[in-house]
This record gives C-alpha cells, structure tokens and sequence, in this order.
C-alpha cells in the first residue's frame, strides 16, 4: 500500500500537481534513503511544519503519504484562498465599472436630453454607415434633437433622404454635396437651404473623430434676419469673387491705384499689354500703361469730378494701339479700364477722311450745295454756292438760318420777284417737314436761270443743289439751228455716217453712206432695221463674221457697248475702214471711209521701206565683212614692213626708210579707218556696251593734250587746253571719251593750217559736263552741216585729203550711247567747236540682241 502511495505521489508531481514539490518538501523514498540524516531532518522538519506527528519521519512512506494528505490538504486551502481574493477583485472591478458606466450613462442621458430640448436636428453619421449597403437601415444616420418639423408626415419617420425631398432642388443638390464631402473627406461647411414650404434652415456640418455630424437648424423665425443677411454676405462674397475672377480674366486691361497714384492691383490683360510676367510683375515693378500726359490729363479730371475719361493711344504687346480710358475715383483711390477702339478709332478716321473728301469734292464741282440742319442753319455750303450768290464767306461761317438766307438774297436781289415775299419764304421752309423733294426753276432779275432741287438730308434738315442753267436754255434755244448746221456738214462729209437707234432702225445716214454700199434712197427711207440692210448690202461682203460683229454691235446683243474699228476687203477690190461707236442715248454711229487709193499707196510705201532696209543691212553686213577681209592683208603689210624697217635681212637706204615709213602710216591709217568701221558696225548691231567706271577729266583733257602735241607741231598748230583742275569726276567709259576727244582733235588737225589755235577744254554744269574742241581752221559751209556726223561723210578743201568720214559720226555714237548729245557750231574762215553734253552718270541701255554679225576691233602690230 505504501509502495502504491508511493507511486501514487510520484504519478502525481510528474503530472504537475497544483503545489510545488519543493514548496511541500517532498521527495521520493529513495531520494531520501541517497540522502541520508539530513534528508531525514528535512522531512521530520517539515512534517511538523504540517502538522504531522513525528513518528511519520522514520517511516518514510508513511510520511510520504502523511505528507501528501497534508499537500492536498494546503493545496485546496491555498486554492481557496486566492479563489476568495480573486472574486474579491473581481467584485469590486465590476462595482467600479458598473459606477463609471453610470456616471457614462447619466452623461450620456444628460446630453441626449440637452439635444433634445435643443431645437435643432443632429444627423450623426458612423463609419459603419459608410460600409453599409445605400438605401438599407444601417446606413442611414443617427437623427437626435428636435425634428418635429422634418418628420414625414405619412409616416412619422425623419431620413436625410427625406430631408433632401423637402429642400429645394438646388439647395438639396448642394446639401447632398456638401454631406458627401464632410463623410468622405471631412470637410466643413455651413450654408443656408430653403424648404419647399419656404423655411429658411442653416445647416453646419462637421467632423467629430470618426463620426460625421450635421446640425441643421430652422432659422426662419427670429434668426432669419441674421441667417438672410449672412446669405447675402455670401452671396455678396461669392458675387465679388465672381467680379473679381472675370475682371481679372476681362480681355481689356484694368487697374487700381492707391491715394498716392501707384498701381495696387491690375489683371492679366493689364499684364499682357506691359510684357510683364504677371500682374503681381506689373505692379511690383509699377509698369504703366499709359503714357505721363494722358496720366496727367486724367488726374486734372479727377481733381473736381468723380469720373475722367481720354482717348489715348498705347503700345500693347508690342502694337500701337487706341485705347478709350476711364478712371473712377474710389474712397480708397481709384480704378480704370482702358478699352481697345483701334478699329473704332480707325473708323472714325476713315469717316473723317470720307466727309472731308465729300466736302473737298463737293468744293471742286460747278452746282452750288448747301446743307441747313434740323435747326435750319447753315452747316455746310461749297465754293460754288458762295460764286453763284456772292455771300460774303465770313458771314456764312456763322452759320446763318436759311431764312437769314433768303433775307439776304433778296436784299441783293438775287431771287425772283414775288408779290407776297412772306408767304413765299414760308413755303420754302415747309420742306423741312415733307419728304418730297422740291424742283423748280428761279428766273432771276439780272437774267440768270437757277434749278433749284431740295430734299430732305438723311442726317436731318434739308440739302439745296442750285444749278446756273442759263447756259443750258440758250444752248438749247440754238438746237435747232446747229441741227440743220450738223446735218448740212454730215452730208456734205466724205465719210458715210449712219445712226442706228437702239431698236436697230436706221435713224441718220448721209449720201456717202449710200454711195459707199450702192444703196438708193428708196432703199434707206422708212427706218429699214440692220437685218434688212445687212441683206441689201451681202452682195458687197459675203462675211458673215463682220454682218455679225455689225448686228450685235447695233442691237446690243453681246450686252457690252464698245467702240470697234476695223477694215473691210470688199470683193469689188474695194477697201473700207469702219468705226462703230456706241452713243450714250443708246444709238449706234457707223462711220465708213473708202480707203482703197491710200491702201494702195501705204503698200507701195511699205514695199519700198522694206527694200531700203533690206539694202541697208546688206550694207552693214558688206562692211563688216569687208573689214574681216582686211585684217589678214594689213597684218602682213604692218609685219613685213616692220621687219624691213628695222633692217632685220640688211640694211635700207633714206630713200627705202622714207618709203616704208609711210608704208606704215598708210597701215596705221587703214588700222584706224578699219577700227572706225568695226565700231560702227558694232553699235549698229547693238552690241556695243560701255566699261563704266570713276573718269577724272582733267586726266582725260591732258592726256589728249600729249596725244595731239606731235601733229599739232609736225602742222604747226598752237594747242591750248581750258580745263580747271578740280573739275571732278564723271561715271562713264574713260577708253570711248579719249577716243571722242582723240577724233575731235584728229578731226580739227585735218582743217586747221599753220597758225591757228585748237583749244581744248571741259566744263562742268549742273548735272552735266561739257567736253569741246574749238579750232580757227577752214570751218564747215552751211549747207555741209546737217550731215557732218554721217558716216562716210568727210568735207575738204580742194589740197586737203579727204578722210574717210568716220570720226565725227563715232564721237555721235559714243555721246549717245553715254546718254547725252553733240552740238556743232561753225563759221567758213572763223572755225568750228564741237561741244559733246555728258550726264554726270552715264546710265547706258542694255545691249540689243542681233542677227546681224557682231565684229571685233582689229588690233595689229
């Protein structure tokens, strides 16, 4: 038994009883048994501490089991104990929480019933609402306080969708709005909704930790004032707001300046038109817009007056600009737009530019016109009016009544005589009050007829046209008698005439016109129409093309009236010229002219100009070629003759050198003539083109001067040069003016004899020079000097040698070809000056093409 209490105990520890081995000092009975006395000691130790008698130490199993009941034994009290201190805790936290969940509860029913007597509504939304289904009873709020007047009436129950139901459309969509925001973001609001029975409610919403809250309070009653006049207050901030986004957005520029004139605020456009970044730029860096005079010009308005206005213009974006400005003074400063009338201002102009071209025009025409306003004076007369009544200018600039006018008029007596001057005036001034116009004629005492035509002006008053006709009625007096003048001269004209009317009848014709067409008078009375001519006449001129062109000219049929002219190769042989000419009554005037004898004659002629020409360009082309033909013969000429000069194969006698010496004068001379040739060949082509360049004259003038040193004393001639130094410079070919003094000069050494003088000499004008060569030579006869600058045109004395004529006609060309020209003064036995007239700058025309060969001078030696 004991060795089964024994396992029992050990069965019990390993299993983890409640009490701790080592707490009760118990230990198996071989343990002890190991241990010894002490272990005995422990155990007597501790059985007497359980109260167990000692005889149990010596028996180990025994006070193992005595041990163990009195485990047990102090397990279950030990147990009993802490079980009695836990429910004693347990008690009191329950008192405790049970206490705070009254005080909670008694709060809570303190605020419910504060809310309750509270005449507002409180909708309390949770976060379960928001997770809940839309529509269900979860999701809907949590309603305390006084609802008596949102319930439903059907059914007693309050919603906030109910609510919405019971809002006007409007304020309910903002509401709803207003709620979702606070539930899904938390944010406040407060605004004022109207009920569709006209109640005013404020409704304040909120969030409140997790929970979102709306109070809604009925305001109709005595804060209705307060709640309208924060309405209005809102309303008025959000109006400004608007005002002020949309005059900050307005396309025209605006702005505020402070009580010392600086700008405070401006909107975009104000920036925009400154090139600033942005407004806050603009008046940070206090960029005006308007210049200092229109600045200045607005605040001496604004000093005595509430409101200035100006017209001004302004660099905007970079574009000039017209800009109509107004500032208003404020009680803190003032505020300004400037609106953009540039087309507005550009119309204004053109409007002025029209009425004062209206007035200028009307200034230059012969009728007399003047314009009384509504008031019956004087705003506008032309030139015409003052000439036709002889007003004194200064007393119509003032602008006289119309009948002031009239009173005027007859005192000068320059209207027409009337028994009853009074009522007559006032007759003419009922035209301001009718809409017909008045046309009528005035005979005046000095014999003048004047047509007056009034009418009522658009712009109000009335317009006078007065036009002098006196002219008109006697011409038309004398209408007749010049009839019967014109129509002796038609018929007597060589020319046939006839007039068609406009319905294509033959109204006038002349017996030229019948002779021309071989028509009897028979065949021309009674107004035949064209068809009925066109077929007298188509045995004349089977073309139908010109019957047509006829036709429709008469008829009108193209609808286009135009004067056409053309010819006619009638089959007989004879030729007539036509013209038809549309008249302004509508008629047609056909003219014919035989001109068969002058056709025949302008064809010879034209045959004969024609074969002139033809010689003339075999002509050229005979010289230029013939000039080619030279240039092989004199290059051998010159060469070989060079060589013997030189006495390259031996030498040669005095004789020999004075023969070949003029060999090669004589081939120099022909060089010369040939080159002159080419020349002219060229420039007659077209082809001759100047090297224009910066020509100093005075180099030109002495240059020459050498050239003509050596002849000039091989002839025994004085040279004189009448050249000032700082004569200038001119734009031209310098080589062809040396080669017009060089023939000038060459020209003047042919007909000078010893002892006499050749000046040479330049001048300058204007815009022009003057190069001249004057000689006291032979001079030229009368009768030579039309012709001298001909080509081929040379005239000597009987023992001088006669040149080939080319000099004179190349200094023409060269001149010309500078744009200028040559004049000749000669006297036989005085002497002769050649005067050549350059431009300043010479300006010569584009080389012409040509079929003709152009040459190339010939340059030999």
């Amino acid at each position: 038994m004991k060795a089964a209490t024994s396992r029992n105990l050990r069965g019990f520890l390993r299993a983890g009883g409640a009490v701790p081995a080592l707490l009760l000092g118990l230990v198996p009975a071989s343990a002890a048994a190991q241990q010894g006395a002490p272990l005995t000691d422990g155990l007597v130790e501790t059985l007497s501490v359980l109260g167990l008698p000692p005889e149990a130490a010596g028996d180990p199993a025994l006070a193992a089991f005595y041990a163990l009941a009195a485990g047990i034994a102090f397990a279950g009290s030990l147990a009993a104990i802490t079980g009695l201190r836990a429910s004693r805790a347990a008690r009191r936290v329950a008192l405790e929480r049970e206490a705070s969940l009254g005080v909670l509860q008694a709060r809570l029913d303190a605020a419910e019933a504060i809310l309750a007597a509270e005449p507002d509504a409180v909708f309390i939304w949770t976060p379960e609402t928001l997770r809940a289904a839309p529509g269900t009873f979860q999701a809907r709020p949590r309603i305390v306080g006084s609802t008596a007047t949102l319930v439903d009436p059907s059914s007693g129950d309050l919603d906030f969708s109910y609510l919405l139901t019971r809002l006007e459309p409007e304020n309910a969509g903002r509401l709803n709005t207003a709620v979702q925001r606070l539930r899904t973001r938390g944010a406040r609001f407060s605004l004022h909704v109207q009920s569709t029975d006209g109640r005013t409610f404020e409704a304040e919403g909120r969030p409140a930790g997790a929970l979102a809250v709306l109070w809604l309070r009925d305001v109709t009653g005595e804060r209705a004032e307060v709640s309208r006049l924060k309405e209005r207050l809102r309303q008025a901030e959000f109006a400004r707001a608007r005002f002020e986004e949309h005059i900050g957005s307005a396309p025209f520029p605006a702005w505020r300046r402070g009580d010392d004139g600086a700008l405070v605020w401006v909107n975009a456009a104000y920036a925009r038109a400154v090139d600033a970044a942005s407004p806050e730029d603009a008046v940070t860096r206090g960029l005006e817009l308007l210049n200092e005079e229109t600045l200045s010009s607005l605040r001496r308005g604004l000093f005595d007056r509430s409101r200035a206005r100006a017209r001004s213009h302004a660099i905007m974006a970079g574009e000039r600009r017209a800009l109509d400005i107004v500032e208003q003074r404020l009680g803190d400063g003032v505020s300004g737009i400037a609106i953009d009338v540039s087309d507005l201002d550009a119309a204004e102009a053109e409007l002025r530019r029209h009425i004062e071209s209206h007035a200028a025009t009307l200034d230059r025409v012969t009728t007399a016109v003047a314009i009384c306003g509504p008031d019956k004076r004087l705003t506008f007369r032309n030139r015409a009016f003052e000439t036709l009544w002889g007003l004194d200018p200064h007393w119509l600039d003032g602008g006289p009544s119309d009948g002031e006018i009239l009173d005027e008029l007859r005192a000068r007596r320059r209207l027409p005589e009337q028994a009853n001057f009074q009522a007559w005036k006032q007759t003419r001034m009922e035209i301001y009050r009718s809409t017909d116009p008045v046309d009528e004629y005035w005979h005046l005492p000095d014999g003048r007829t004047i047509k007056l035509l009034a009418q009522a002006h658009p712009f109000g008053g009335v317009i006078y046209l007065y036009e002098n006709v006196t002219e008109r009625l006697n011409l038309e007096s004398s209408y007749n008698t010049l009839a019967r003048v014109q129509r002796e001269t038609i018929d007597h004209l060589y020319e046939g005439v006839a007039v068609f009317g406009s319905d294509g009848r033959l109204k006038l014709y002349n017996p030229a016109y019948a002779n021309i067409w071989n028509l009897a008078d028979e065949q021309l009375s009674g107004e035949p129409h064209v068809n009925e001519l066109v077929e007298m006449c188509r045995p004349l001129l089977a073309d139908e093309a010109e019957w047509d062109t006829l036709k429709n000219g008469v008829t009108n049929m193209s609808g286009i009236r135009t004067q056409i002219t053309g010819r006619l190769d009638r089959p007989d042989g004879t030729v007539v010229d036509y013209a038809q000419v549309p008249l302004p009554d509508g008629a047609t005037l056909m003219t014919y002219v035989d001109v068969t004898d002058s056709t025949r004659m302008e064809q010879a002629l034209r045959d004969r100009n024609d074969a002139l020409e033809t010689a003339d360009r075999l002509k050229s082309e005979f010289i230029s070629h013939v000039s080619y033909q030279l240039r092989t013969p004199l290059t051998n000429i010159l060469g070989f003759g060079e060589i013997l000069e030189t006495e390259m194969f031996g030498p040669l006698s005095p004789r020999q050198h004075e023969y070949m010496q003029g060999i090669l004068e004589s081939s120099e001379t022909l060089i010369d003539v040939v080159n002159d040739i080419l020349d002219l060949a060229v420039i007659e082509a077209g082809a001759m083109t100047l090297d224009l360049s910066d020509v100093e004259l005075s180099e030109v003038i002495y240059a020459t001067e050498e050239f003509a040193q050596r002849p000039a004393q091989k002839n025994k001639v004085t040279l004189r040069v009448e050249c000032p130094k700082d004569i200038g410079i001119v734009r031209a070919d310098e080589k062809r003016i040396k080669q017009i003094m060089i023939n000038l000069l060459s020209n003047s050494l042919a007909f000078t004899s010893p002892g006499d003088t050749i000046v040479i000499g330049a001048a300058r004008r204007d815009n022009s020079v003057e190069l001249y060569v004057e000689d006291t030579g032979d001079g030229i006869k009368p009768e030579f000097q039309s012709n001298v600058f001909d080509r081929f045109e040379a005239h000597s004395s009987s023992d001088r040698r006669r040149g080939a004529g080319l000099g004179l006609s190349l200094v023409r060309s060269f001149v010309e070809l500078h744009g200028g020209w040559v004049t000749l003064e000669s006297a036989p036995d005085v002497g002769t000056r050649v005067t050549c007239h350059l431009p300043v700058r010479a300006a010569p025309p584009a080389a012409q093409s040509s079929t003709s060969p152009v040459p190339t001078k010939l340059e030999v030696g």
